[in-house]
């Protein structure tokens, strides 16, 4: 897992380069206030980035110059006869020595951390839906801005190591590696498998349609199969059963339910179609449970199967999905 350390790295990292997301944004805010010395840190390597635009400036100081007139003049102020007036190195020439040295960890920093410097390569989704075949043959579709981070080398690495910011699913080519996808505080390793990861604020979800999944946090470890799913919430790791192939609905359009009933069923189209924003029950009877499946269906055309099914009244006003007799 990464540190504390790595993660406000990472973070300032995404700052300088323009990729950085409003709640990470807030979160670097917060780490920057909270001590006078993350703000000298965060500071520092703003001022190392922002020279490090204009390289012309290191051609321009004589580094070992400048590091031996400072060098004397501290020697000079160890005796007290002289005066500290002078101390007079300017302060762009006390930069001459240290932001090269800034620069070169920063360079290092790019290399490891930032995709497209080095090492690492991202792709990222906006508005719609977009699939990726990573080198190794394994796919990857990615729910609406989302984001993932994986290695140049994934194809040959010791381990295939992959970043999820938001929601994917995941199509995992099977080898003897191991495929390991990190969000937040859970780590999901597979070695060929189908399942989805959602990402919501601090919550996360691990869906598994096929094949096995070790799901970890720092204080918990579970063995997942197809039908069961993990959630991690304020810390907590959880195990649950159930239709994880409705979990990616936006990637499959299909639902299925199995003697579900009316409740369960509306609680799921909430939760795969954005517009529904709240759900009224205006029924007491919710004994009659169902088996049945939708493919490609749009929301319309759902709900007034679902009449037929519970033979209640099913309306959507643009907002809200009332249910009644």
């Amino acid at each position: 897992m990464k540190d504390d350390n790595k993660n406000i790295i990472q973070l300032i990292i995404g700052f300088l380069t323009h990729d950085i997301t409003d709640d990470e944004l807030k979160q670097l805010d917060v780490w920057k206030k909270s001590t006078p010395e993350n703000q000298a840190k965060f500071e520092q390597y703003e001022s190392a980035w922002l020279k490090s635009k204009n390289l012309k400036v290191f051609q321009q100081i004589d580094i070992e110059k400048d590091w031996k007139c400072v060098h004397k003049q501290i020697n000079k102020n160890k005796h007290p006869n002289n005066s500290l007036k002078r101390f007079s190195i300017s302060v762009r020439k006390i930069a001459a020595v240290f932001i090269p040295i800034l620069f070169i960890a920063l360079s290092g920093l790019l290399y490891w951390n930032v995709p497209g410097f080095g090492r690492l390569s991202a792709f990222k989704s906006s508005t719609v839906i977009q699939s990726v075949t990573l080198p190794d043959g394994s796919k990857v579709t990615l729910n609406k801005y989302s984001k993932i981070i994986y290695p140049n080398n994934i194809a040959t690495a010791a381990s295939r190591d992959i970043t999820l910011s938001g929601e994917a699913f995941f199509e995992v080519f099977h080898n003897k590696t191991p495929f390991k996808v990190e969000t937040g505080d859970v780590m999901v390793q597979v070695l060929g498998t189908k399942f989805n990861i959602q990402e919501i604020n601090s919550d996360i979800a691990v869906s598994v349609i096929s094949g096995k999944v070790n799901v970890s946090t720092p204080h918990k470890q579970l063995k997942l199969t197809k039908g069961k799913r993990a959630i991690c919430s304020n810390g907590l790791l959880i195990e649950e059963y159930g239709e994880t192939e409705n979990d990616i609905f936006w990637y499959s359009h299909q639902l299925r339910f199995k003697q579900a009933n009316l409740i369960d069923i509306c609680k799921e189209l909430q939760k795969n179609f954005e517009e529904i924003k709240t759900v009224k029950i205006n029924t007491n009877d919710l004994s009659t449970r169902v088996t049945t499946s939708f493919d490609n269906q749009n929301l319309k055309d759902i709900l007034e199967e679902l009449q037929i099914h519970f033979n209640k009244k099913l309306i959507f006003d643009g907002k809200t999905l009332t249910v009644s007799d």
